[in-house]
């Protein structure tokens, strides 16, 4: 059985968190302070016992010039006897049903270990962002060149808020971030290695289209078949032939122009190459 947390429940999906990923307290009253809620945390129950949970967290990217809203994946655990039983694939299902009756086209969530990237793009999850090598801009130069917090939050803006197919952050997003590395001594951060999966595709075929007026093409995703044609996406009946047949994986890649300089010039001519962008998710 699949539920949103409540008062009760959310002690134990603290005690989950900490049984699962062992972070500090301190991270712990940081985190369920400021960024958890009951409405946008599933737990799933066997035998009255909540044995596994994911949280959905609503944050903006930056999608071919337009902010649109996605959820971000975090805290996705399962008690470690209870695993190899499917409740995370149930959850994970439940969560992308909720997201698109939300009206929101977008799920990105950051695997904590290698294996697990194979283990989500089972749900559809394609890995669209790219660890960085060179650190980010120093939190504490930010902080200690500003007169307070609302400055410093402008000159964070001013990195990232313009920049195409980037995660953006709020302003309580940002004084959760601050805190947090704070009480490290600002440790170095690096751009993060990330996975997307598109929830509506047509939605997220509209807006491609809307940016690029000049293409016209048919695709063919999964079972379902999309006309992008004068700015405009529309669903179209099955036809003959398609100029694309790709999966939602593939879809991904090429929307988010992760590495298509590295596929058939085909791909190149209509998805040309970007370079998605995510950071300080509270990692």
């Amino acid at each position: 059985m699949i539920q949103f947390a409540n008062k009760e429940i959310t002690p134990l999906v603290r005690q989950m968190w900490k049984i699962c990923f062992d972070d500090t307290d301190q991270f712990m009253d940081l985190y369920f302070s400021n960024k958890y809620r009951e409405g946008n945390t599933l737990v799933y129950f066997e035998e009255n016992r909540p044995v596994a949970s994911l949280q959905m967290l609503p944050y903006t990217i930056t999608f071919y010039g337009e902010n649109i809203p996605f959820y971000y994946l975090a805290g996705l655990c399962t008690l470690p006897e209870y695993r190899k039983k499917g409740y995370m694939a149930q959850l994970i299902y439940k969560s992308h049903q909720l997201i698109l009756d939300r009206g929101v086209a977008l799920s990105i969530l950051i695997p904590a270990e290698d294996w697990l990237y194979g283990f989500y793009e089972k749900y559809g999850y394609e890995q669209v962002f790219e660890k960085g090598e060179e650190p980010l801009p120093s939190l504490k130069d930010i902080i200690n060149t500003t007169s307070g917090i609302e400055d410093a939050y402008q000159l964070f803006s001013s990195l990232y808020g313009t920049k195409d197919f980037c995660v953006q952050k709020s302003f309580a997003d940002f004084k959760t971030i601050i805190e947090d590395s704070k009480e490290d001594d600002y440790p170095a951060k690096t751009n993060l290695s990330a996975m997307a999966c598109i929830i509506d595709p047509k939605k997220l075929l509209s807006i491609y289209a809307r940016k690029n007026t000049d293409k016209t093409f048919s695709i063919k995703v999964d079972e379902h078949i999309f006309r992008v044609e004068n700015g405009r996406c529309s669903e179209i009946a099955a036809t003959e032939s398609v100029d694309f047949n790709v999966d939602i994986r593939l879809l991904c890649r090429l929307l988010f122009g992760y590495k298509t300089g590295e596929l058939d010039e085909k791909y190149k001519t209509y998805f040309p190459l970007h370079h998605p962008v995510i950071n300080l998710m509270l990692e």
